[in-house]
């Protein structure tokens, strides 16, 4: 039997038969080994020979392959070198592109949450921002409206058109039929009477149906004083033609008279010297009267400041 004592163990590297053994690189002019990340012979200095690469990737090539594994260009083909930077550019230029797309649906998403909080905060603060006196007095808020006056000029033409507002429901009501009210003009004047005790006058020009269905206009005065602080009426007039007094009229039809002339004299001196309701301040006040909120209006508490009655 033959003995193996003694005897040197394969060297399967050398020999070439461990399939997971690296080949062994070599120096081209002398033979001697070269360790990897050598880029000269140690021996004698010639350079190490360069890998076999494609042409227009740059992606390393094995022996015997006739077309690159990477992009597939054919192996000995040159590639000039700038169509092959074009076309890494052109490369680089789809991945960014690839990679915006991806990006685009998150952005629009955000942009789109950002935009709607903005217009519902918007919708929140803009009104208490932004409104107006005129503003809050179509709201009815006639005590907003005077806080939010610029001036004297305006707070005037608030107290006046809450007058009116307050006033027109009172008429509305002592109409023959209330549902026909219709506000067409208000006059407002403050001033002091013979004692110097402050007043304010008041004249709605009111349209509204009578007892046939016909519809007529009247004038309807109402008075302020600060003795009892609140409106009263005085009296509604059709037209501003004093009446005649007749021998025929009782001691009642005289007072009447008397008081209607009286009225029209007031009526005919606050339409000349009084401040006229806006166009827009009559529409507030239909308006008001439409949607059935007029009778909310509640009457301001400013007649004894300076920019009341006086």
């Amino acid at each position: 039997m033959d003995s193996y004592e003694g005897m040197n163990p394969v060297d399967e590297t050398a020999t070439g038969t461990n399939p997971e053994a690296k080949p062994v690189e070599t120096c081209s002019k002398c033979g001697a080994e070269l360790q990897e990340g050598q880029n000269f012979c140690p021996k004698c200095g010639t350079p190490r020979a360069k890998k076999n690469v494609c042409g227009k990737c740059g992606a390393e090539l094995q022996e015997g392959q006739e077309f690159c594994p990477k992009c597939g260009q054919k192996v000995g083909v040159s590639v000039d070198s700038g169509v092959s930077s074009a076309i890494n550019q052109f490369n680089a230029g789809v991945d960014k592109a690839n990679a915006k797309k991806k990006k685009t649906p998150i952005v629009i998403a955000v942009t789109v949450v950002i935009i709607a909080l903005v217009a519902i905060a918007g919708v929140k603060l803009a009104p208490k921002i932004f409104i107006n006196a005129e503003g809050y007095m179509a709201q009815g808020n006639y005590q907003k409206a005077y806080e939010k006056a610029k001036d004297d000029s305006e707070k005037l033409a608030v107290i006046a058109e809450n007058a009116a507002a307050v006033q027109s429901a009172f008429s509305a009501d002592n109409l023959k039929d209330p549902s026909s009210f219709s506000l067409r003009d208000a006059y407002f004047k403050k001033d002091k009477n013979s004692d110097g005790k402050k007043i304010a006058q008041l004249v709605l020009y009111i349209s509204g149906s009578n007892s046939y269905g016909a519809s007529v206009s009247s004038y309807w005065l109402y008075t302020w004083t600060a003795d009892k602080n609140k409106w009263e009426y005085f009296c509604s007039v059709s037209d501003l033609s004093d009446e005649e007094y007749s021998k025929y009229d009782d001691s009642d039809e005289m007072a009447e008279k008397l008081v209607n002339n009286i009225g029209r004299s007031s009526i005919k001196d606050i339409m000349n010297d009084g401040l006229k309701l806006s166009k827009d301040g009559v529409k507030r006040i239909n308006a008001m009267f439409e949607a059935d909120t007029l009778d909310d209006v509640e009457l301001l508490d400013v007649y004894d400041e300076d920019n009341g009655a006086e």
